[in-house]
C-alpha cells in the first residue's frame, strides 16, 4: 500500500512539473501531451493490477474479473508506448473516462482475451 502511494505521488510530481519543464525547455505541446498521456496510461495499468490482490477470492465472479484485469494490465504495461501512440494519434481529450474507454476499446481490438480467459478460469476453478 504504502509503495502504491510513493508511486502515485511520484508521478504527479513528474506530470506536474514535466509539463512545466516541458515549457521551459520550449518542447512542443506534443511532448506535453505525450506526458499527460503516459501519467493516464500509468494510472490506469496501476488499477489494473490492483485488482490482482482479488485472484485468491472465494468468489468465481470475483477471480475472473481479477484475472481479467490482471492480463489487460499486463498488456498495456507491455505496450505503454503504443498505446501512449494510440491516445495522441486519436487526439483523445484529457478525460480520464475517456481515455479509459479508449485503452479498453484498442485492448479489445488487440487480443481476443475469450481463449486466455478460458484458460485461466479453468486453471482457477481446478484449485
Amino acid at each position: 500500500m504504502k509503495r502504491n502511494i510513493i508511486v502515485v505521488l511520484i508521478g504527479t510530481l513528474f506530470f506536474v512539473f514535466g509539463g512545466a519543464l516541458a515549457g521551459f525547455c520550449g518542447e512542443a505541446e506534443n511532448g506535453s501531451s505525450s506526458l499527460t498521456y503516459s501519467a493516464f496510461v500509468d494510472n490506469y495499468i496501476q488499477k489494473c493490477n490492483g485488482k490482482a490482490d482479488f485472484l485468491d477470492s472465494g468468489s468465481l465472479n470475483i477471480r475472473v474479473s481479477a484475472m481479467r484485469a490482471t492480463l489487460k494490465g499486463a498488456f498495456m504495461q507491455s505496450n505503454r508506448i503504443a498505446m501512449i501512440d494510440y491516445l495522441m494519434e486519436k487526439d483523445v481529450p484529457m478525460n480520464a473516462d475517456r481515455i479509459e474507454y479508449n485503452l479498453t476499446r484498442k485492448y479489445t481490438e488487440s487480443v481476443h482475451p475469450q481463449e486466455a480467459y478460458a484458460l485461466l478460469i479453468k486453471e482457477k476453478a481446478g484449485h
